[in-house]
């Protein structure tokens, strides 16, 4: 995994490029919205200069009346105008920027979750790089830094604005408004940094937390611990994970609300400080009453405006980090190398396994160990082994999903990579073990496999059939949690052999496809399996034996390696590791 690392501008492009391409329109508004929030102090403090000029004259003798009504109304028109703009652009804003936005962020996610490579949801690292790009989205990170940059340039021009009438009444004004609130933006740059070390190191207790809400709240689970009585125990272990990364977030929050009250003293000190010296300038002349009035409100806005502008300046950082994270996983660069070297690789007449050698990230040992087979064309092969003997892993190896460590598997003399293993699996019907339950409708559960085929009834109800499932109507909804059927492991793992049956393709993998089954119904399935196998190229793998007389080969893994290869007839004969797996199942089973 190669992570790229942007600096803060070439993020703020990103984040605008994406953000107007998501929804131009409400951005648009947005801008023009806070554009006109800059400029509207400058204004009023002109237009309430004149009032107050034409209100002291109006006071002294008469002709001042309509000017006061005049400047009055531009007074009301302005605030009507900036009402109506407000109006449309918190509807846009709210509806468009966060909401529509923050969907299409994770759109975004979801979109490259979908493209990563099957080994790369092993690694630790990818793992909490991905969780903080999902919390980035979920607390709508990006929206908030698009409009706290619309913000932070408008602030910039009603700064300048605001200066530029400030200024005309006293130059003196002008640092101490500034550096009054100078102090939030130190503050603020120095909790923000706090602030993403901390969460950013909290990836991997969240991620903890969500697997223990999980089992927490899933009804298999729920139903285990009420046997076991150890739900108190989990609760316990979420709770304490949760305080703990609560409690690091509520020492950051105090430190903040400290900085805070120091900050506002400062801040209204320097107010003070502001009123002595318009009532100095009163009580030299320099300035008129209706001025006076004027000056402390643009005093006031300066700060106001400063005091935003700073902390959204001292916040970027820490928004811009955690956008870094969410762009750095949309633009893992081997996952886009890897969309762009799929080929078009396909299995005619034989799969060769030479050499290969697998071990997970983070492992000290291999899981597969210099392994050597062939399948051809139309052959039926078993791969026994008992549990934790690498058969899942060699499925994936030939899958395509896990890229082999060491040696090398080719189609029809075509090496068959990561890269390339997409095309091969467009030929492959899958049975597996961890097979998915879809709170669908059945025609959903079983057709999901061939969407094309999806509307097709009769060969719904046909795989269906063949696979002993009782149900039948394409219609009916499952899941309880959504009013559906509620069924046991064995008719839900049917259910899932029916979605294999259903895509009809030339290779079928069929990993521990009846482990959820009673022997007599095992025995039942496996004669359809391999009824269907029949004109097709099928590796079976399972860690039950009763099948291997039916196939014409059989692989025995031990330890990651092959120890045995051959019939059923001859491994018997041999009185090895299969000979000892037979004989110990046919205690359990009538073989």
């Amino acid at each position: 995994m190669k992570r790229k690392n942007y600096n803060g501008a070439q993020i703020l492009i990103r984040v605008y490029k994406q953000t107007l391409r998501a929804v131009p329109v409400s951005a648009a508004l947005g801008i023009l919205n806070y554009l006109m929030q800059g400029l509207l102090p400058a204004i009023l403090a002109g237009l309430l200069a004149g009032m107050y000029d034409a209100a002291e004259g109006s006071l002294r003798e008469k002709g001042f009346e309509g000017k006061l009504l005049q400047m009055g109304g531009m007074i009301l028109a302005v605030y009507g105008a900036v009402y109506l703009l407000q109006l449309a652009a918190n509807v846009a804003i709210n509806a468009g920027i966060y909401e529509t936005c923050t969907s299409f962020h994770k759109l975004k996610l979801t979109e490259k979750n979908a493209r990563i490579p099957f080994l790369a949801l092993e690694d630790s690292g990818l793992l909490n790089l991905r969780r903080r790009a999902q919390d980035c989205a979920e607390r709508e990170i990006l929206s908030q830094i698009f409009m706290s940059s619309v913000v932070f340039v408008t602030n910039g021009i009603g700064i300048a604005s605001v200066i530029s009438v400030l200024a005309s009444y006293s130059l003196w004004l002008v640092p101490i408004a500034v550096l009054s609130v100078l102090p939030f933006f130190y503050a603020r740059l120095t909790r923000g940094k706090e602030f993403y070390r901390i969460r950013s190191g909290q990836a991997r207790e969240n991620r903890k937390l969500d697997d223990l809400w999980r089992i927490l709240t899933t009804k298999e689970s729920v139903k285990e611990m009420r046997v076991t009585q150890s739900a108190g125990y989990v609760f316990d272990k979420w709770r304490r994970t949760r305080d703990e990364v609560a409690e690091a977030l509520r020492r950051e929050n105090r430190k903040e609300a400290k900085s805070c009250f120091s900050c506002e003293s400062i801040k209204i000190l320097g107010y003070c400080v502001s009123i002595f010296i318009a009532l100095a300038l009163v009580l030299n002349q320099e300035i008129s009453i209706g001025v006076f009035g004027a000056c402390i409100a643009a005093f006031a806005s300066l700060q106001n405006t400063a005091k935003n502008f700073l902390m959204d300046l001292g916040k970027l950082p820490e928004q811009l980090s955690f956008a870094g994270d969410y762009f750095a996983y949309l633009e893992l660069e081997w996952n886009e190398q890897a969309e762009k070297r799929i080929e078009n690789i396909r299995f005619t007449k034989k799969m060769e396994v030479k050499n290969v050698c697998f071990r997970y990230p983070g492992c000290e040992r291999d899981t597969l160990k210099d392994v050597n087979f062939s399948i051809r064309e139309g052959e039926k092969i078993a791969i026994v082994g008992e549990n934790g003997s690498g058969k899942t892993t060699l499925s994936k190896i030939l899958l395509g999903l896990y890229p082999p460590n060491a040696g090398e598997v080719f189609l029809d003399g075509c090496l068959l990579e990561k890269h390339s293993g997409q095309s091969f699996r467009e030929q492959v019907s899958l049975v597996s073990q961890d097979f998915v339950r879809y709170a669908l409708t059945l025609r959903e559960n079983v057709g999901i496999s061939d969407i094309k085929e999806l509307s097709n009834d009769a060969k719904i109800r046909k795989a269906l059939e063949r696979a002993k499932a009782e149900l039948r109507d394409p219609e009916t909804q499952m899941g309880k949690a959504f009013g559906g059927l509620e069924l046991s492991g064995g008719q839900w793992q049917k259910i899932a052999v029916a979605r294999g049956i259903f895509r009809e393709r030339g290779f079928l993998i069929l990993d521990e496809p009846t482990s959820a089954l009673d022997s007599l119904a095992e025995a039942d399935l496996l004669r359809t399996l391999l009824e269907m196998a029949e004109d097709k190229t099928a590796v079976i793998i399972s860690h039950r034996v009763s099948l291997c007389r039916f196939v014409s080969r059989i692989l025995v893994l031990k330890d990651g390696r092959i120890c045995e290869m051959g019939s059923h007839r001859e491994l018997l004969e041999k009185r090895g590791e299969y000979a000892r797996l037979y004989m110990e199942q046919k205690k359990w089973y009538d073989l």
